[in-house]
């Protein structure tokens, strides 16, 4: 009893120091860009117009902001719907292939080759197919993002030991005992792992949907922003594009955090 309690202060001392550093490198590492970017700027007298200051940015942020946040909140949504769709679709269809080896022989190939086809070419097919609304923005979100889940998914149900299914039936646990503690749990990392990978594509397919075509979206405002050569208004969306990707990114992190708890067991 002695010995375990130095051991979870440690622990604790651990997590506190890992927390600490998550948050504190990242923040020094933007805030020191950020001012190299400004007294740059200032000091080789770069011109507004070319390339405007992080404070003149973040000050066009700020008061373009309450009519920004609808399009921010409209790109959230067709990457929250089209990222939920390919989850929806690719998980299980991993189980499908990792329980079925004939179905991956007969599956991957295509899905391999529909994977190296340029979302820059199927982007205006689908605005030919669903215009320039929800569908052709969530179907390319979706599209997009369907890839890495799938294989991340796949990897993850394949990585476990062997012995463990036979500890399992000789336990009398049946398939489906066997899939929710053992199969399920061991994949979580990997599944977590390639939607986090996702979540980018998530967001750059949703962008790319609203250069081809859209009529609000942060997409639709850098492209309204270059059309007026309006640089501090690009940069400002580009911003908020930044940000709203962390915070998706970030979203799954804690997901993943509270539902694999056992990887944060240090050795």
């Amino acid at each position: 009893m002695n010995s375990l309690v130095p051991r979870l202060t440690t622990m604790r001392i651990w997590a506190l120091a890992d927390l600490v550093m998550a948050w504190f490198l990242p923040v020094v590492t933007i805030a020191l860009f950020g001012l190299t970017w400004e007294y740059a700027s200032r000091l080789f007298s770069i011109p507004e117009f070319l390339l405007p200051t992080p404070t003149a940015i973040i000050s066009r942020l700020l008061h373009d902001w309450p009519e920004m946040w609808t399009h921010f909140g409209f790109t959230a949504s067709m990457v929250i719907q089209g990222f939920a769709l390919a989850a929806f679709v690719a998980i299980p269809l991993a189980l499908l292939i990792a329980t079925f080896p004939a179905l991956e022989r007969g599956l991957y190939p295509v899905l391999a080759f529909s994977e190296m086809i340029p979302k820059t070419i199927i982007a205006p097919v689908l605005i030919v197919w669903f215009g320039i609304g929800v569908g052709s923005k969530v179907g390319l979100t979706a599209l997009l993002t369907f890839f890495p889940i799938l294989v991340d998914t796949v990897s993850g149900l394949r990585a476990i030991n062997p012995q463990l299914y036979d500890i399992t039936r000789s336990m009398g646990a049946t398939r489906w005992q066997t899939f929710i503690r053992v199969q399920v749990p061991a994949a979580l990392p990997f599944i977590f792992s390639g939607m986090k990978i996702a979540s980018v594509y998530a967001v750059g397919g949703e962008l790319l949907a609203e250069f081809i075509g859209a009529t609000r979206g942060l997409g639709y405002l850098i492209i309204q922003a270059s059309t007026f050569m309006d640089l501090e208004g690009m940069f400002a969306s580009i911003v908020a594009v930044t940000v709203q990707g962390l915070i998706f990114f970030y979203a799954l992190a804690a997901l993943e955090h509270v539902f694999t708890p056992w990887t944060r067991i240090k050795r």
